[in-house]
């Protein structure tokens, strides 16, 4: 079985397309949904149009990372396709990248093709998180738009960085990997908390892969915090303490000093994350 993930914040009329597009024939699927603390009447809307959905409602937002790990804790699945609210499968998509984990026994991770709602590619893939790697992600993400910018060329120089990692707007995941490795690590709220268990997943002996037959939609930045800095840049730095040498954390701390100033930069180096 497939246990489906969804973790819904005032997700509106995408959260239905999402929902709608689980109902997909393929394989037996149960779908868990975590609602962190709407105010649209989301919980309202799913209870009446997709009752087949088992609710976790939640009083406060959890953050993304820590919505999921409850669901996976209550899921029955051996296998845990995690979805963004605002992503929806294609036809026959839930099947292929099923089909792709089933052949392939030390892959713990399969990310699908990712593409906007009006057809454009989106990445899905990215070079390893670190200075080099940020630096390549900024110049590549300028050329989103460009056919040559996915392919396999880009990807050989993204590898020369390090390893490669997939956003977790929609992954299939082994369930008994995901919780050897421990699930999302709570205290990234929200960002980089998939460049983190791709890594801790690598480390554990896993392999990631794509599946390019596999399609699905995705808004992308529909989620965006209002106030990301204030998300993204403790993530960013807790990933650096946790993963990266010594000296790109302090070149990082450095160049966000300047940036923001020492009283925001200490307050985020502070943070523990799932508050």
């Amino acid at each position: 079985m497939i246990s489906a993930i969804v973790v819904n914040h005032n997700g509106g009329e995408h959260l239905q397309r999402c929902l709608e597009s689980l109902r997909q024939k393929g394989p037996d699927i149960e779908v868990l949904l975590v609602d962190n603390a709407s105010s649209d009447g989301s919980v309202s809307m799913i209870r009446d149009t997709f009752p087949e959905v088992r609710v976790l409602e939640q009083n406060r937002n959890l953050g993304f990372g820590a919505a999921n790990n409850l669901a996976a804790n209550e899921a029955r699945g051996d296998m845990l396709l995690l979805l963004n609210a605002d992503a929806w499968l294609e036809a026959e998509a839930l099947q292929r990248l099923h089909e792709r984990m089933q052949r392939e026994d030390r892959v713990a991770l399969v990310a699908p093709t990712l593409l906007y709602p009006d057809g454009r590619q989106q990445f899905v893939w990215s070079p390893e998180r670190g200075v080099a790697g940020e630096a390549l992600q900024q110049l590549r993400n300028r050329f989103e738009g460009r056919r040559w910018v996915h392919g396999a060329a880009l990807r050989a120089v993204s590898r020369l960085v390090g390893r490669l990692w997939y956003t977790a707007a929609c992954v299939l995941v082994r369930a008994d990997a995901f919780q050897a490795v421990g699930g999302f690590d709570r205290r990234f709220f929200m960002y980089f908390e998939d460049v983190d268990l791709c890594v801790r997943l690598e480390n554990a002996g896993w392999r990631l892969a794509q599946e390019p037959a596999a399609v699905v939609r995705h808004c992308g930045g529909f989620t965006r915090h209002p106030h990301v800095d204030d998300v993204y840049r403790p993530s960013q730095l807790r990933f650096y303490v946790l993963h990266r040498p010594q000296w790109e954390l302090r070149l990082v701390e450095r160049r966000l000093r300047r940036r923001y100033g020492d009283e925001s930069v200490d307050g985020w180096l502070r943070q523990d994350g799932g508050s």
